[in-house]
């Protein structure tokens, strides 16, 4: 069996059956996404973000048996990184780490009038000014849009923030307001 063409769903069956490598599988689908998510959601802070992905792989495997199917796995398993750096930040009494955000693809958040947005995400001052504005938002907006740059739907971020959707949109919206005008001025 080739484990590269199972959905989650399958191999997070197949690994409860007894097929350790329908985990390797799913470790490898998405040990960068969750590594990246990690990294930004502590920046600077290397070791931590090291911790906390190691932490995050064992919780996984804690709680697979407990995995509901109509979750997608990503979504699952970032609520559970998150968790742990919410519960790190609580305990360590810091908070999160200030720094740059360097996300690849938001044309949608500079885009407006007259803005050429793949011409302009291709200029490496708008992505220096980008990532400053970005890392300036407030921790909940900043965390939707990482969430977001990883695929995640609202409502599943709007679990992992243990908050409604109206919220987590209302997070995204003021963002990308706040995006907007700063990048304006800077233009």
């Amino acid at each position: 069996m080739d484990e590269r063409n199972l959905s989650d769903r399958e191999l997070v069956g197949a690994y409860l059956g007894g097929d350790a490598r329908a985990f390797d599988q799913l470790y490898e689908r998405y040990r960068r996404p969750l590594y990246g998510y990690l990294n930004q959601l502590v920046p600077g802070r290397a070791a931590l973000a090291d911790d906390l992905f190691q932490q995050t792989w064992v919780k996984v495997l804690d709680a697979l048996p407990r995995y509901q199917e109509q979750q997608k796995f990503i979504g699952w398993m970032f609520r559970i990184a998150h968790n742990l750096a919410m519960d790190n930040f609580r305990t360590s009494g810091t908070g999160r780490g200030e720094g740059d955000v360097a996300l690849e693809e938001i044309e949608e958040v500079i885009a407006h009038e007259g803005m050429d947005a793949a011409e302009l995400v291709a200029d490496g001052e708008l992505r220096a000014a980008l990532a400053e504005v970005i890392g300036r938002l407030g921790p909940e907006q900043k965390e939707v849009l990482l969430l977001r740059q990883q695929g995640i739907p609202f409502k599943e971020i709007a679990e992992i923030q243990k908050t409604s959707i109206n919220t987590v949109l209302g997070r995204m919206h003021y963002a990308v307001q706040n995006i907007r005008k700063e990048l304006r001025e800077w233009l």
